[in-house]
């Protein structure tokens, strides 16, 4: 006899498990189960999940497929959302569609034609359903960040101007943007107006603040090298933002950091400890952010060491069984992987973004 599908035993046991990869593989396995069994209202709200799940706890572009599969799903089938009393059900679609979107601007191998279709198609169930406009404006502000900061910045002004809704994200995020919108084009003062509600604690963070706005002033100040300053925001932001693999671009910034300052045991270790979380990362940036930190890290030691101790995973394209690493070796390695990294951005978005700021560092 068939085993019957039982949808809320299924979703049940998958929230009782690890946020990330362990919780995905198993809404993975659901949402094959519930394709098998045609059962349209999992197949959303599985999907819906998993999306939630690579883009808030794991590799965002992983999300990509589940929005992808979802939309024909809802397009047939989204009664059964309203059916089932499914609160926001446009509001659904719409946000795993631009959880789809949204890790473009961190895979320099789709190319912007691509992008820019999607786009339209976001922007035009947006003019269907009524909502999304301020999130649809800062789709366009972050990926244009990489490509033209004053065209960017000029979506983040319509973006601003745009009511929220629904769709939007926290008011706290949406300041933190704004921090780093500010910071992009090189306006300290504009940045921390809009930091000063957060500053004084008006404003409830999120579970990705302020790591967000800590984030950009620390790289400002790296880029100034303003280092007190730096390591200041670097020691704060550590406390918040070293608990899976979307902390990877922190984590790079806050390496880059201690190394250039008087922590640079401290970054060796930070470097050996999550080394393994870049591993089959699908977000470019993220490997990008982090391999920048660790070059810094290890050429920083190659001043004052020919030879480094370390515990790094055996994947690893230089792994020694003994443990035993020329720094040197090491910075070169990460230099030239970031720089193939950002190399790919740039040839993708048309610009010399990531050629200045690899230079910067």
């Amino acid at each position: 006899m068939a085993k019957r599908f039982d949808g809320d035993a299924l979703y049940t046991a998958a929230q009782k498990l690890p946020e990330g990869k362990a919780r995905m593989a198993a809404l993975l396995d659901a949402i094959h189960q519930a394709d098998e069994a045609g059962e349209h209202y999992w197949r959303m709200l599985l999907r819906y999940d998993y999306a939630c799940q690579a883009t808030f706890h794991d590799d965002p572009p992983k999300a990509m497929t589940a929005a992808a599969e979802f939309a024909p799903i809802f397009e047939e089938h989204g009664d059964v959302l309203y059916e089932r009393s499914v609160d926001g059900a446009p509001e659904m679609y719409l946000m795993i569609t631009q959880m789809g979107i949204d890790p473009i601007v961190n895979l320099p191998q789709v190319p912007m034609e691509q992008w820019e279709e999607l786009m339209r198609q976001f922007r035009a169930l947006v003019q269907r359903y009524h909502i999304g406009l301020r999130t649809y404006w800062w789709q366009m502000c972050q990926f244009w960040q990489y490509v033209d900061k004053e065209q960017a910045f000029i979506y983040f002004r319509k973006f601003w101007r745009t009511g929220r809704d629904g769709l939007s994200d926290c008011r706290a995020c949406e300041r933190s943007n704004a921090v780093r919108m500010c910071l992009l084009i090189g306006d300290r003062a504009a940045a921390d107006d809009y930091a000063k509600p957060m500053e004084a604690g008006r404003i409830w963070f999120c579970s990705d603040t302020p790591q967000r706005y800590w984030h950009a002033y620390l790289e400002d100040a790296l880029d100034r090298k303003e280092m007190d300053r730096a390591k200041v925001y670097a020691n704060k932001l550590y406390r918040k933002a070293d608990r899976d693999r979307n902390d990877l671009s922190y984590l790079g910034a806050i390496i880059r950091c201690w190394a250039q300052t008087d922590d640079l045991e401290r970054a060796l270790s930070l470097v050996e400890k999550r080394l393994e979380w870049t591993e089959g990362m699908w977000d470019q940036k993220k490997r990008y952010d982090f391999y920048k930190g660790a070059w810094a890290c290890f050429r920083e030691l190659a001043k004052t060491s020919g030879t480094a101790e370390l515990t790094l995973p055996e994947w690893f394209p230089l792994f020694q069984a003994g443990g035993s690493y020329a720094p040197q070796e090491l910075a070169d390695w990460f230099h030239e992987e970031a720089s193939k990294i950002g190399a790919a951005f740039d040839k993708r978005n048309g610009s010399d973004y990531f050629a200045k700021d690899l230079a910067l560092t």
